[in-house]
């Protein structure tokens, strides 16, 4: 017979390794946090054209259904020489993007990280790299809680180091919503800027008090550089909560967005100056282009400041060629884009130079004013002129200033791109508006995302 003692002892053995398992599982997650960076974000250089979109809609912005059908696919190209280990985790997020109190296993009732198993090589690309695919929640990796969450890509060959984070949403779509776009209430504003109103249908949620208990976000365009975050409601109605404020929810309509359409190498539809073959990568000389400021409003097709990887030049199978009939399913732009540096060149029009930075801003830069993306005065030319290594697709992008220097009165990160030198503004340009509803009820753990909705200023 054992002593009470040594099943004691047994007992708490099991329980320090139960421990010990656990912190080697969510330790290095656990550490990285401070590393962590909680907006999109490419961490090495290494990893190039980042995507996340829903599954099947190249286009379209990382928002799904708690328990739908619907998945997100994230996507990345990795061009080091050697094959990377990737895993991957989800980290719960209040709406104002800070970690919750909800521990893993509330939220995710998979594991509490997991590798990225789904990869291949390019096929006949001068810029050899790795594809990398993840599809989202799957088997091993599934949502049990609605709100923000921030997908974070770790490299497990270099100490769990974070390579990639993005944000996305689960919503519950308890809240019925609906939203209008009017020119704005301030005068000054009229001619430049776009108003967001916003209605939620509270009948199905039956808050207690819901004026302090919903709050809204509204982007522009996906973006939360500029995002309008942490609104209350200041109508109540009978089953309805408005946001009906005046100059509280208001964006610059900014101007379309500038298209580069490298979706061919062979015949690009932008008007390239020169392309040469550069042993790892196309070179192609755009033509140069101008400021837009104080400019007058054209409207065109633009994808809003986002791109995409499609290809107009898809090969046609040789029937003798057993190697492509076998790759034929890879001959899209994941496996067969090539990559491209695109350099750029914006005159001032009155030949002048800028008294500020100049930058490439868009999707491509993650919306941020990066250094890679910054344009140097070339006094030879009298112009602006800028590199940046793109993959094969369809871009979206903008001509901004920072405006960040010594500018102590910046609410937001995207108050620091300046568009009057260089795009101008308007209140007819055409821009999606989404709504999100966060709900937490008086002695909540956490922000529920109960309402989206998605809208269009030309609608």
């Amino acid at each position: 017979m054992s002593p009470p003692l040594l099943l004691f002892g047994n007992s708490l053995l099991l329980r320090a390794a139960a421990l010990l398992f656990l912190l080697g599982v969510a330790g290095p997650m656990m550490a990285q946090h401070g590393d962590l960076k909680f907006y999109d974000n490419t961490y090495v250089e290494n990893i190039r054209t980042v995507r996340l979109h829903i599954d099947g809609f190249p286009h379209s912005y990382p928002i799904i259904e708690l328990g739908g059908g619907a998945r997100l696919r994230l996507s990345f190209d990795d061009t080091s020489d050697e094959v990377g280990r990737y895993s991957y985790s989800f980290i719960h997020c209040n709406q104002d993007w800070t970690p919750s109190t909800l521990g893993q296993m509330e939220y995710n009732s998979g594991y509490s990280n997991d590798y990225l198993e789904t990869y291949d090589f390019s096929l006949r690309t001068l810029k050899q790299y790795v594809h990398y695919d993840l599809v989202f929640p799957n088997r091993n990796m599934r949502l049990e809680r609605s709100g923000n969450y921030l997908l974070v890509v770790y490299d497990t060959q270099d100490d769990d180091r974070p390579v990639i984070t993005r944000r996305f949403m689960v919503s519950e779509n308890l809240a019925g919503v609906s939203a209008q776009v009017t020119r704005p209430s301030v005068v000054d504003k009229i001619h430049t800027h776009q108003e967001v109103r916003l209605t939620v249908n509270t009948k199905q949620l039956q808050p207690r008090s819901p004026l302090q208990e919903l709050t809204a976000t509204v982007l522009q365009n996906g973006r939360w550089d500029n995002a309008v975050t942490g609104v209350n409601p200041n109508l109540l109605g009978r089953e309805n909560v408005q946001f009906n404020y005046q100059d509280v929810i208001v964006f610059r309509g900014g101007n379309e967005f500038r298209n580069l359409d490298l979706r061919s190498v062979q015949a690009p539809r932008t008007d390239v100056t020169s392309i040469t073959n550069e042993g790892d990568f196309y070179a192609m000389l755009l033509a140069p282009e101008e400021t837009r400021g104080n400019s007058v409003y054209i409207q065109y097709f633009d994808l809003n400041g986002d791109f995409v990887n499609f290809r107009t030049d898809r090969p046609v199978v040789n029937l003798a060629d057993e190697f492509l009939q076998e790759n034929f399913t890879r001959f899209g732009l994941d496996f067969t884009g090539e990559y491209i540096e695109a350099t750029f060149i914006l005159k001032p029009r009155n030949g002048i130079p800028l008294d500020m930075d100049l930058y490439l801003f868009g999707a491509l830069t993650e919306w941020q004013l990066k250094y890679d993306y910054r344009m140097v005065w070339n006094q030879n030319i009298n112009a602006y002129v800028g590199r940046a290594l793109v993959k094969q697709g369809f871009y979206n992008y903008y001509y901004v200033t920072d405006e960040g220097k010594g500018n102590p009165n910046l609410r937001r990160p995207g108050d620091r791109a300046g568009y009057d030198l260089t795009e101008d503004s308007f209140d007819q340009t055409e821009n999606d508006y989404i709504g999100l509803i966060y709900y937490r009820p008086l002695g909540g753990r956490y922000d529920r995302l109960v309402g989206t909705t998605i809208t269009n200023s030309s609608r």
